[in-house]
């Protein structure tokens, strides 16, 4: 047990210090992934937004530099889908900080995730949609996990933390 917990807390001071390494984002990128967060997942708590986050946090394979274009990326993520047309996330982001709590804690959530103290309570999914519907591609997936009203989804064949 104590060699679980050891090799536990290796693996994390690592994946900590990978994160760290790669530097913080600046404040207009924090307000990005903030807006998805909170247009997202904001009625799901913490915990969904956290999900939501690492979604973003994976198919950016932890480059937090890779984060703001895979969260403005055509089609990524519904709730951006202004900013794919007009190229302007004002009124995105107005909308997000009219919910100030969920905003705040979106920010708080990413500033977990940029010190490397934020788990990946999706084990390492890059794809989730509401559970009442079945997109297209979701059969194509391999299911990971559901949190609140989302469910979790990786491609098939990529590597994830075990279940």
């Amino acid at each position: 047990m104590k060699r679980k917990i050891f090799i536990f807390a290796m693996l994390f001071s690592v994946a900590a210090l990978r994160v760290q390494a790669d530097g913080f984002l600046d404040s207009s990128d924090r307000e990005i992934v903030a807006t998805c967060l909170v247009l997202e997942a904001g009625g799901e708590g913490p915990e969904g937004m956290q999900a939501v986050l690492n979604v973003i946090l994976n198919r950016a394979h932890g480059n937090l530099y890779r984060m703001v274009p895979e969260t403005l990326k055509h089609g990524a993520f519904s709730c951006m889908a202004s900013a794919w047309r007009t190229d302007d996330c004002s009124s995105l982001i107005n909308r997000a900080t009219s919910q100030s709590g969920a905003y705040d804690q979106a920010m708080q959530l990413i500033t977990l995730m940029e010190e490397g103290f934020l788990a990946d309570n999706t084990h390492g999914a890059t794809h989730y949609h509401a559970d009442y519907i079945h997109p297209y591609w979701a059969d194509s997936l391999r299911f990971l996990t559901q949190i609140g009203h989302h469910i979790f989804y990786v491609e098939r064949g990529r590597e994830v933390a075990s279940l």
